[in-house]
């Protein structure tokens, strides 16, 4: 089997939950080597300029990502709003890092970019070609992200974001309201002993490739 192929096999969802805070571990070097190969992803079309501020996160990619270390999870669990905030907190006592992964829409004429992030996520933006290739871009280098860590045996998970969509936690995070939240991307210890580990509810669903190929 090809170390690929083993990857993709090995990858898979897997959610911690802990009621303490785990250790924290220095991850820095690991993370930067995470987030330099997500970011080698395929993209077919530049981001908008008006997402490329002067001294800010200027690439022509169409995501950005924003990590939040350990230390930071720690803290932000008391920090995001409590109401419905269902296994987050739980996961942020238990991660080693969170990463906050967004694509980069096109503007439009019908949205403000002053708008809450929940806002802009659950209007109808404009579903142009270009957008379309803006978010599998995005969704690309989260999938390089989650097979890198999964080559370095991290436990890792790809959350929709519930809470962490909320306007506080973007204000928290830095993240601009004209970006839209594509995957809270939770990244775990491998030792989590006195933690709930989780997995996905359709992976023994799966299907071969008969059922959803066809062959002409």
């Amino acid at each position: 089997m090809h170390a690929t192929d083993k990857t993709l096999r090995d990858r898979k969802t897997c959610k911690v939950l802990s009621d303490v805070d785990l250790p924290i571990r220095e991850q820095v070097e690991t993370l930067h080597e995470l987030v330099q190969l997500a970011g080698l992803a395929p993209f077919h079309r530049p981001c908008d300029d008006c997402h490329r501020p002067r001294g800010g996160l200027d690439g022509i990619e169409p995501w950005r990502f924003y990590v939040v270390d350990a230390a930071r999870c720690r803290q932000l669990k008391h920090e995001i709003p409590q109401e419905n905030a269902g296994k987050i907190p739980a996961m942020l006592a238990a991660a080693d890092a969170l990463i906050m992964a967004t694509w980069l829409p096109n503007p439009s004429a019908h949205l403000s970019t002053s708008e809450s992030p929940a806002t802009v996520a659950e209007s109808r933006f404009e579903p142009t070609l270009a957008n379309m290739e803006h978010i599998a871009a995005a969704s690309a280098a989260i999938q390089n992200l989650l097979l890198a860590a999964t080559t370095r045996e991290m436990p890792n998970y790809w959350s929709s974001g519930g809470v962490l969509r909320s306007e506080q936690v973007f204000e928290l995070l830095g993240i601009p309201f004209n970006q839209i939240l594509l995957g809270a991307i939770f990244l775990f210890p491998s030792e989590t002993s006195g933690a709930q580990v989780v997995g996905s509810k359709l992976r023994e669903h799966r299907t071969t490739h008969e059922h959803w190929t066809h062959w002409s």
